[in-house]
């Protein structure tokens, strides 16, 4: 069977559907206690969830593992094991979609078949205290994707996954991330991608602070697509530690190295302050903005040193216009103030 352990869930019903021997089986968690009264403590993963392999998912089941939607305050905790069996497959683990009010933690997510955790179109959710880990080698495996969200807070938690720790998508206002340990593996914390085949979309008011990055191709990253519509604004990555990472600060308009075009999303209000420590390339700032310019990047107490002591890091910025104070070791010029 899919599950090894207990999933004990406040909810009227939950289905988890494989394909046995040409045969489709469903379990259902009422019949392992769940009540789905509002009143019994009944919110508990324990034990371990054993995605199937994938031939043994069938065509009529969903391509989520596990998929919760319309569920207003759901808690799902305990101290169990969500493994993806991600292997051979990379789609997606456990999906939110529609759950205002709600809470994950404890849990330990490995092997995802894709996103870890995504959430979609929920308001006033809390992740903590969850550990995520798959191979960096794994295709897609974001931690925590974040789209058209309002008010979410992350903290409190290690993620070392094969693409991005945390992924803030379009659509997503109010996201407070700290005390987030990310890597070893591909990304770091992103704005994006966003804009792609001329999309708009819009990520205001995010507070990145208090998280280090160990090993990972990027730490703080804001990325868009040529020709996409929209804007990127108030955005604060602050007191944030660097261990040997590629970019350490990435603003990439250009993304999949994408030619420019007469459009672009709008990206402004972005600060980057007190953020240290090594990286492996030869960037420690990158700021490539699209030719509309990227306006009021404030850079502010960023000491990031290369760990080739015969080749300093250095900085380039195309079109950002702000200001920047306190830059140390970094070689190269940086943001201008905007010409009238």
């Amino acid at each position: 069977m899919l599950i090894v352990g207990i999933l004990i869930l406040s909810i009227a019903s939950f289905n988890s559907c494989m394909v046995v021997n040409g045969k489709k089986h469903t379990l259902d968690v009422i019949q392992y206690g769940a009540k789905g009264d509002g009143k019994s403590d009944d919110t508990q993963v324990m034990g371990t969830i054993l995605g199937p392999k994938r031939n043994d998912w069938g065509k009529e089941c969903s391509i989520m593992l596990i998929h919760f939607f319309n569920i207003s305050r759901l808690t799902l905790e305990g101290s169990g094991v969500i493994n993806g069996n991600g292997e051979g497959w990379w789609d997606r683990a456990l999906q939110f979609d529609k759950c205002n009010g709600l809470k994950i933690t404890g849990l330990t997510h490995i092997n995802g078949p894709g996103p870890h955790i995504a959430v979609t179109d929920s308001n006033d959710v809390t992740i903590s205290n969850i550990h995520i880990n798959t191979p960096k080698e794994s295709h897609n495996t974001d931690g925590i994707d974040l789209t058209r969200t309002n008010r979410v807070n992350i903290h409190d938690s290690p993620i070392s996954c094969g693409d991005d720790c945390i992924a803030i998508k379009g659509g997503s206002n109010f996201t407070n991330i700290s005390q987030i340990t990310c890597g070893p593996g591909v990304h770091g914390i992103s704005v994006g991608s966003l804009g792609g085949h001329g999309a708009e979309e819009y990520v205001e008011n995010l507070i990145v602070k208090n998280c280090t990055f160990n090993g990972a191709a990027s730490a703080v990253k804001i990325k868009t697509w040529p020709g996409g519509k929209g804007h990127v604004k108030n955005i604060i990555f602050k007191d944030i530690i660097i261990n040997q990472t590629n970019f350490p600060v990435y603003i990439d308009q250009h993304y999949m190295r994408t030619p420019e075009q007469d459009q672009a999303i709008k990206i402004s209000k972005v600060t980057f302050s007190n953020i240290y420590g090594t990286c492996i390339g030869d960037d420690a700032i990158v700021l490539d903005c699209a030719k509309i310019g990227c306006d009021n990047i404030n850079l502010n107490q960023i000491n990031i040193t290369s760990i080739n002591p015969k080749k300093p890091a250095s900085v380039k910025c195309n079109y950002a216009h702000g200001k920047a104070t306190n830059i140390i070791s970094p070689r190269g010029n940086c943001v201008t103030k905007k010409q009238n």
